[in-house]
């Protein structure tokens, strides 16, 4: 029995040995086959990653080539128009008359951007992308740079005039960057302003002029109000500063008076020196602080507001001191042409009855006309009117930039006056030039709008915004008080409100947009904004806003001048004011102590050459005294930017 189990062990042994030898086959065989589908799957990813490294650097190479002839073209554009900005500016001068051709595009402003016409133009540094541009024929065949459109037009026996050329471009230009190619088209307005000055017997500086004027600031009567003020600041007396350091004082632009030291308040008291004394918290003076500089004389006389609204010229200003008062127009002139909405003529003597007048008439043709009655020479025989007369107390005066305020669809300014329980509602329109006034279910249109007259020439005084559009005059003079007055001013309208006795400001007045940016106080070239000029021989008082988000604050933009008695300023009868922000500028006989916390005054930068609000004061030069300098200034407005190709 023991040698047959012996064999058959033998026999399971041999089995399992085949066995296991045809298992560790087969084993090997799968490993070749996942090694085979591992390099498959490697191969596979190999070339993907190549496939992809490749598109993404054709990619980059389009977008390389697209963004590199992209800012080419743009850069194009940019060279082309500074270019042209540049040599209309070189190519104006005030020894020519005019200074810049009227009907044409200055040679050389043709001959600066011919260049660009005729070979690429490289833009590239040295090692970067070979970028180039060429100025190529624009879409329509629309010129480079258009005639230019003078305001007001050019007149050879006014050459002193102030002029504002403004020049359309439409400027296409093609950027290349090895194999890319792009083109872009810009159109806009170049825009020149240039006021030739005047001589020294001559010159008439607005008031305006000053982001802040004093005539009398005594020593040591009181700390100015701290704040940011920019633009000019002069006093015939002597600057006065606390010891501030919250916000403290900063003048952005040049600081004088008349007097050889300054007044420090300190904790100690007073202290007269021509330099802050130790310890103090020091004005920030960016362009400096002038001691002892000639008087600023202020006027005597109001420009003659009344005769301007029967007018449009008033009379003209004085030029040389000492200076009489203008006397008021007659009380039968005032009966030639002003009445009221029912056609009732100012009294010819006697006292007049309270109410707004205007002046109007009836023309041949049966029109009902603003203005003055050119057939009767008496009354001046130009046709024209400054605005409207109040005569006695306004309880308000509203104003307000309205859109259709007289049924139509344009841009319109409404003026709210209310005296007592009659309220007289004045809408001009501008664009339609229509005047219409109602009170008491009376409705009265007119033909005609407001318009302001060289008192010397008697032709029509065209302000240009710098944007280039002309700023439509109205004036409004109070004889009597104006106990609440607040608003807005609609664009390219400039308003003056005059009064014979104080102005209470209750609310914020504001412009539509803003000449200026704030806090920067850079002039916004491209806005319509309008103009506002507040003026009294009174006192200008300040109240805060009551509610609303500027609630204890109060906003002018405006230049406001208390000015002419002698005794005139800014006051704060009511609640303290937190923060009086001006956009525009201030001037007063005497410096008044006031409760306001901060006051910030910006500049309107409009106002540094004769732009100003319409029939507003101006000084009386002094002997010695220089002339308005002259000044110039350009800009350019992009109005669309088109890519052409993609």
């Amino acid at each position: 029995m023991k040698p047959r189990q012996k064999k058959l062990s033998n026999v399971c042994s041999q089995r399992l040995s085949r066995s296991a030898t045809g298992q560790r086959s087969r084993e090997r065989g799968v490993a070749l086959l996942i090694t085979l589908g591992l390099l498959a799957l490697l191969g596979a990813a190999s070339l993907a990653m190549v496939l992809l490294a490749s598109s993404d650097t054709m990619i980059n190479g389009y977008y390389r080539n697209y963004r590199g002839s992209f800012y080419a073209a743009d850069s194009g554009v940019n060279v082309v128009v500074e270019t042209m900005r540049n040599a209309i500016q070189n190519a104006a001068s005030n020894a020519n008359n005019p200074p810049l051709p009227t009907g044409a595009i200055p040679a050389t402003v043709s001959a600066a951007y011919a260049p660009f016409m005729a070979d690429d133009y490289t833009v590239s540094d040295n090692g970067s992308w070979k970028e180039q541009f060429r100025m190529i024929a624009n879409p329509g065949g629309a010129l480079v740079l258009g005639a230019p459109r003078v305001d007001p037009p050019f007149d050879p026996l006014d050459p002193q005039h102030p002029l504002t050329y403004t020049y359309p471009y439409t400027v296409t230009v093609k950027g290349k960057s090895y194999l890319g190619a792009e083109e872009i088209t810009e159109t806009g307005t170049i825009v020149y302003y240039i006021d030739p000055g005047a001589a020294a017997g001559g010159a008439l500086p607005r008031f305006s002029k000053w982001g802040a004027f004093i005539d009398e600031f005594a020593a040591c009567k009181a700390p100015l109000v701290q704040g940011t003020i920019t633009g000019p600041v002069f006093t015939n007396g002597q600057w006065n500063f606390g010891n501030y350091s919250n916000p403290g004082y900063t003048f952005t632009d040049t600081v004088g008076q008349k007097g050889t030291e300054a007044s420090w308040f300190t904790n100690k008291g007073c202290v007269n020196s021509a330099t802050a004394p130790n310890g103090f918290k020091k004005p920030v003076f960016k362009k400096g602080f002038q001691l002892g500089q000639d008087e600023i004389k202020p006027p005597s006389t109001s420009y003659s507001q009344i005769q301007a609204v029967l007018d449009g010229k008033g009379s003209p200003p004085c030029t040389s001191a000492p200076c009489s008062p203008d006397p008021p127009p007659s009380q039968a002139r005032m009966n030639q042409v002003l009445k009221t909405i029912d056609g009732t003529s100012y009294p010819s003597s006697g006292t007049a009855p309270t109410g707004v007048y205007i002046p109007w008439y009836t023309n041949a043709s049966g029109d009902k006309v603003f203005g003055c009655d050119p057939a009767n020479p008496a009354n001046g025989g130009d046709g024209a009117g400054g605005g409207f007369y109040v005569k006695g107390d306004a309880s308000s005066i509203d104003l307000l930039a309205s859109t259709g305020g007289d049924g139509t669809t344009n841009p319109t300014q409404t003026y709210t006056i209310k005296q007592g329980g009659t309220t007289t509602t004045i809408v001009v329109n501008n664009t339609t030039g229509k005047t219409t006034v109602s009170s008491g279910g009376t409705n009265l249109i007119l033909k005609g709008t407001p318009t302001q007259l060289d008192p010397n020439t008697r032709q029509p005084i065209t302000q240009a915004d710098p944007s280039g559009n002309a700023v439509n005059p109205t004036l409004v003079y109070v004889d009597g008080q104006i106990t609440k007055l607040s608003g807005t001013v609609q664009n390219l309208t400039g308003i003056t409100i005059a009064a014979s006795d104080n102005i209470n400001i209750t609310g914020d007045l504001t412009y539509v947009q803003s000449p200026v940016s704030i806090p920067s106080d850079a002039l916004n070239s491209s806005t319509n904004a309008g103009v506002l000029g507040i003026y009294t021989t009174a006192n200008i008082n300040l109240y805060p806003n009551s509610s609303g988000t500027n609630r204890n604050n109060l906003t002018v933009d405006a230049s406001l001048a208390a000015i002419g008695s002698g005794t005139s300023g800014f006051a704060t009868p009511g609640n303290s004011i937190n923060t009086w922000t001006i956009v525009g500028g201030r001037s007063e006989d005497q410096a008044h102590s006031v409760n306001i916390g901060t006051g910030n005054t910006y500049y309107d930068q409009r106002f540094a050459g004769n732009f100003g609000p319409p029939w507003f004061p101006t000084s009386v030069l002094q002997p010695g005294q220089n002339g308005a300098p002259p000044s110039h200034s350009i800009t350019v407005m992009r109005s669309s930017w088109k890519e052409n190709r993609r």
